[in-house]
C-alpha cells in the first residue's frame, strides 16, 4: 500500500511533540514513523541531517527519514530548500546540510522515550488512510 508520508505527518495528531521533534526529540519521531511505515509495507530508512558549523555549537545534527527518494520529519518533507524556508535564511546566506544513513536501533535513549515514542506511534498509525476496499481497522 502507497502512503503519502507527508500527509500521514501532517494528519497525525501530535500536539506540542510535533514542535519538540524539531529540536528536542527528532530521533524518536524518526523511530516511530520508521516503524509505522514499515509495519505498513513502505521502505523506510532512517537517516540524519547535518549541517557543519564554523563552531561545535553551530554545529547540528537532525534525525529524518527516507522513503520513496524523499525526506520527512515531524513537520512533513524536509530538504534543504524546505529548511531554509523554515529557519527563515535569506537566498543569498551560504547554507548547505549533508543527509546521510543513520541506524535505527539505538537511535534515541529508551529509559528515557519510551512513553513518547508509544504516543507517537499510535498517533502515525490513527493517521494511517483505511483503503476505501477495506473495513476500518479498530485500534485497542
Amino acid at each position: 500500500m502507497g502512503i503519502d508520508v507527508g500527509s500521514l505527518v501532517m494528519a497525525a495528531k501530535l500536539g506540542r511533540e510535533r514542535r519538540d521533534a524539531q529540536v528536542e526529540t527528532c530521533s524518536v519521531f524518526a523511530a516511530a514513523l520508521h516503524d509505522v511505515l514499515v509495519e505498513n509495507g513502505m521502505q523506510a530508512k532512517v537517516a540524519v541531517a547535518s549541517r557543519r558549523g564554523v563552531t561545535a555549537s553551530a554545529t547540528w545534527h537532525h534525525s529524518v527519514v527516507e522513503s520513496g527518494g524523499r525526506y520527512f520529519d515531524s513537520m512533513g518533507e524536509f530538504s534543504p530548500e524546505i529548511l531554509r524556508k523554515r529557519l527563515k535564511i535569506h537566498p543569498k546566506v551560504e547554507f548547505s546540510i549533508e543527509i546521510g544513513p543513520d541506524r535505527r536501533e539505538g537511535l534515541y535513549e529508551e529509559a528515557d522515550f519510551e512513553g513518547l515514542y508509544e504516543f507517537m506511534v499510535e498517533a502515525l498509525r490513527r493517521a494511517v488512510p483505511v483503503p476505501e476496499n477495506e473495513a476500518p481497522r479498530i485500534r485497542g
